[in-house]
C-alpha cells in the first residue's frame, strides 16, 4: 500500500514509534516485577543462612551449659532451637515448592527455578533431614545431659548447611543478574529500533516536507520580489502539491490585482493632487479667518472664502439666537438677489435636519426636506448646507447655493464640512475674545471704582468734614478774650493746613492711580511688611492705639493684585474704625491655616446693627467694595458686630503654593514682630 500523503507518512512513523515505546515499557515493567520476586527469593535464602547460624549458636550453648551451670536452664535453648528449626523447615519448603503458605511471611519463592538451584535445594533437604534427627535426639534427652554425639553431629551438619545456604544465595543472585543482563540486551535492541525510526523520520521529513517547503519558499520569495510571471510547480506529497496549486492561483490573482492597482494608483494620485490643493486652500482660508478676532470680519471672510472655494454664486452664514429658536442671517457673499428673508425658525424640517447632522447636506431642488426660507429658490438649484459645530454644540449653519444644476461634487460636501468646522472655531474664538474684553473692561471699572472709593472719595469726605468744621469756626462770633481769639485762629490755621495736606494726598492718589495704569509692576514685598506700613500710617494719624499681631512665621509673598486687594480691605476697615467706631483699642491680626490666610481687624468700639440701614439715608459703598475685593482674590469677607460690643471684620482667602516664598530669616523676624 502506497502512503502518498505527508500526514499518512508521519502518522505511520508515529505509530511505529508508539508501538516500540509501548513494547519497551511493557517488557521493562515485567522484568521489574520479576526482579522484585527474585529479591524476595534471595531474601528467603539469606534468612535460611541466618536460621542455621542461630541454631548453631543454640547448639554451642547446649554444649557449654553443663560445664557452666551443671545442666540447669536447658529448656530455653531447646525451645529456641525448636523454633528456629520450624522456621527453617517452612522457608526450605517455600524455596523448594513455591508454596506461599509454607513461607513465614506468605511470600512465593518459585521464580528462580534452575537445575543447579534444584540440586542445591535437594542437598540442603538431605542434610536438613539428618539435622532434624539429631535435633530430635537432643530434645529427647534435654532433661539430663544432652547426648554429646548428637551435639557434635548437629554442629557439623549446621556448618555444612551454612555453606550450602551461602552457595544457594549466590546461585539465586547469579540467576537474577542473568535476567537483568537479558533486560539490558532487550533495551539495547529497543534503543537501536528507536534510532532507526528516528533516522527514518528525519529522512521522511526532509524529503516530504523540508525540501518541498523550500521550493514553496523560493516561489514565495519570487512573488515577493515582484516576479509574477513564473509559475509555481513543486513536487511532493499531496498536501505540498495542493499548496503549490494554491500558490500558483494566488500568483495569478496577484498578477491581475497588480494591473488593477496600477490603474487605481494613477487615479488616486490625481485625486490626491486635487485633494492636496483643496486642503492647502482650506488651510490658507482657516488661517486667514482665525487671524482676526473681530466677529464682523470673521463672518465676512468665511462667506467670501466659502463662495470662492466651492465655485458658488452665493454663500450664507446664519447663527442661532440665544434660545436656539431662530436662525438669523449674519453674512452674505455674492448676489443680494439670493436673499429673500433675514431669519427662519429653527424648527423648520430642513433647518432641523441640517443642524442635527455632522456633515454638510446636499439640499438642491432635486429632493430635500423642504426649502430654506432665507435663500431665494432659484439659488437652491444646487445647494449645500453644513452645521457650525463647536464640540457638541451647534451655533449656526454655513450654506452655498447656485442657480445651475450639479455644481457641487461629493468632495465639495467634505470641503464645506471642514470649512464649517474651522469657521465655527473661529467664530467661537471671536465670541470668547469679545466676552473677555467685556469682562476685562468691567473688571477695570470695578478696580477704578474701588481706587476712587478708597482714595479720592475718602479724601473728599475728609475735606468736607474739615471744611464744615472751618465754616463753623469762622461763623462763630469773636470772643472778647484776646487769648480765646488766638486759640481759634490757631485751630483755623491747623484746619487749613490739614485741608491742604488732604488736597495734596488726593492729588498723589490720582497721580498714583494714573501711574498704576501705565507703569510696570514694582517688586513685591511680604504681606507682613505691607500691613505693618498700614498700621504705622494709622498710628501716625493719632487714631486709637493699634496692635499688629502676626502669627505667620514664613513671609507671605502674594501676587501684586492679590496683595493690593488685601491691603485695601484693611485700609478701608481701619478708616471705618477711625470714623465710626469710637474705639479705645484696635487689633490687626494676620494668620494662616493650611492653604488659607486670614486677616482680621477687631475693635472694642460702639459696633452697629448689620441689618439696620444708614442713619443719614445715604448709600454706603464700603462693605460692597470690600466684598468685591474679596471675591476678586477668591476669598470671603465676614463682618461680626453687636451694638455696644465692637466689630470684627475678617478676610479669608486661599493661598496658591507659589505665593509663599522664603526671603530670609531677617524678613521673618522683621515682619513677625508686633506693630504699633
Amino acid at each position: 500500500m502506497m502512503v502518498a500523503g505527508l500526514r499518512d507518512r508521519m502518522g505511520l512513523l508515529f505509530l511505529l514509534f508508539f508501538l516500540l515505546t509501548a513494547i519497551s515499557v511493557s517488557a521493562t515493567l515485567a522484568v521489574i516485577h520479576t526482579h522484585q520476586k527474585d529479591a524476595l527469593v534471595i531474601n528467603l535464602a539469606g534468612r535460611q543462612r541466618m536460621l542455621i547460624q542461630q541454631m548453631a549458636g543454640e547448639l554451642r550453648l547446649l554444649e557449654q551449659r553443663p560445664a557452666r551451670t551443671g545442666g540447669a536452664g536447658q529448656d530455653a535453648e531447646i525451645a529456641a532451637l525448636q523454633s528456629a528449626a520450624h522456621t527453617f523447615d517452612q522457608t526450605l519448603l517455600a524455596l523448594s515448592e513455591g508454596d506461599t503458605t509454607s513461607s513465614p511471611n506468605g511470600e512465593a519463592a518459585a521464580t528462580l527455578v534452575r537445575p543447579n538451584i534444584l540440586n542445591s535445594l535437594q542437598q540442603i533437604r538431605q542434610n536438613w533431614t539428618a539435622l532434624q534427627s539429631e535435633l530430635a535426639a537432643i530434645a529427647a534427652g534435654h532433661n539430663g545431659a544432652p547426648p554429646t554425639d548428637a551435639l557434635q553431629s548437629a554442629l557439623r551438619l549446621s556448618a555444612t548447611l551454612a555453606r550450602q545456604s551461602d552457595d544457594l544465595v549466590r546461585q539465586y543472585e547469579t540467576a537474577a543478574m542473568h535476567k537483568v543482563e537479558r533486560l539490558s540486551r532487550i533495551q539495547g535492541l529497543f534503543f537501536a529500533g528507536a534510532l532507526l525510526l528516528l533516522a527514518a523520520g528525519v529522512w521522511v521529513t526532509q524529503k516530504s516536507a523540508i525540501e518541498p517547503l523550500r521550493g514553496l519558499g523560493a516561489a514565495a520569495a519570487r512573488i515577493g520580489r515582484g516576479d509574477l510571471a513564473t509559475p509555481v510547480a513543486v513536487a511532493g506529497p499531496a498536501e505540498i502539491q495542493l499548496l503549490s496549486t494554491r500558490f500558483d492561483a494566488m500568483r495569478t490573482q496577484l498578477q491581475d490585482a497588480q494591473a488593477r492597482l496600477l490603474t487605481w494608483g494613477e487615479q488616486m494620485e490625481a485625486q490626491v493632487r486635487r485633494r492636496t490643493q483643496e486642503l492647502a486652500a482650506l488651510h490658507e482660508v482657516s488661517q486667514e479667518i482665525s487671524s482676526r478676532l473681530e466677529i464682523a470680519y470673521v463672518l465676512r471672510s468665511v462667506t467670501d472664502k466659502a463662495r470662492a472655494l466651492l465655485g458658488a454664486e452665493a454663500a450664507f452664514l446664519c447663527l442661532l439666537d440665544e434660545q436656539n429658536q431662530q436662525l438669523n442671517l449674519q453674512a452674505v457673499s455674492g448676489s443680494r438677489a439670493a436673499v429673500c428673508a433675514s431669519y427662519v425658525p429653527a424648527q423648520q424640517p430642513l433647518i432641523g435636519h441640517v443642524l442635527a447632522g455632522d456633515a454638510a447636506l446636499p439640499c438642491g431642488i432635486e429632493g430635500c426636506m423642504g426649502m430654506c426660507k432665507i435663500i431665494t429658490p432659484s439659488f437652491q438649484t444646487s445647494h449645500l448646507a453644513a452645521p457650525l459645530r463647536v464640540g457638541e454644540r451647534v451655533i449656526g449653519a454655513l450654506c452655498v447655493g447656485s442657480t445651475q444644476m450639479g455644481v457641487f461634487s461629493p468632495d465639495d460636501i467634505t470641503l464645506l464640512t471642514r470649512l464649517a468646522n474651522s469657521a465655527a472655531i473661529a467664530l467661537e474664538n471671536a465670541r470668547l475674545y469679545e466676552q473677555a474684553e467685556r469682562a476685562a473692561m468691567l473688571e477695570e471699572r470695578q478696580r477704578i471704582a474701588g481706587e476712587m472709593h478708597d482714595g479720592l472719595a475718602q479724601t473728599l469726605r475728609y475735606l468736607a468734614f474739615k471744611t464744615e468744621f472751618l465754616a463753623d469756626r469762622l461763623a462763630a462770633p469773636p470772643s472778647g478774650n484776646t487769648g480765646g481769639n488766638g486759640k481759634q485762629d490757631d485751630e483755623v490755621e491747623k484746619t487749613i493746613q490739614q485741608i491742604a495736606a488732604a488736597v495734596e494726598q488726593a492729588s498723589q492718589d490720582v497721580r498714583r492711580s494714573i501711574a498704576s495704569l501705565q507703569a510696570p509692576p514694582v517688586p513685591r514685598c511680604p504681606l507682613q511688611e505691607q500691613l505693618a506700613s498700614v498700621a504705622d500710617a494709622f498710628a501716625a494719624e493719632g487714631a486709637p492705639p493699634l496692635a499688629f499681631e502676626c502669627q505667620v512665621r514664613q513671609p507671605l509673598i502674594l501676587p501684586a493684585d492679590q496683595a493690593e486687594q488685601v491691603v485695601r480691605v484693611v485700609q478701608e476697615a481701619l478708616q471705618n474704625v477711625q470714623r465710626h467706631a469710637q474705639a479705645r483699642r484696635v487689633l490687626l491680626c494676620l494668620a494662616q491655616a493650611g492653604a488659607e490666610a486670614r486677616v482680621c481687624v477687631t475693635d472694642d468700639g460702639q459696633g452697629f446693627d448689620l441689618k439696620a440701614p444708614p442713619t443719614d439715608g445715604r448709600r454706603r459703598f464700603g462693605l460692597s467694595i470690600m466684598r468685591a475685593r474679596a471675591a476678586r482674590i477668591g476669598g470671603q469677607l465676614t463682618v461680626q458686630s453687636i451694638p455696644g460690643q465692637g466689630t470684627a471684620l475678617t478676610l479669608a482667602w486661599p493661598l496658591d503654593p507659589p505665593s509663599v516664598e522664603a526671603v530670609g530669616v531677617e524678613a521673618v523676624e522683621a515682619t513677625a514682630a508686633p506693630g504699633v
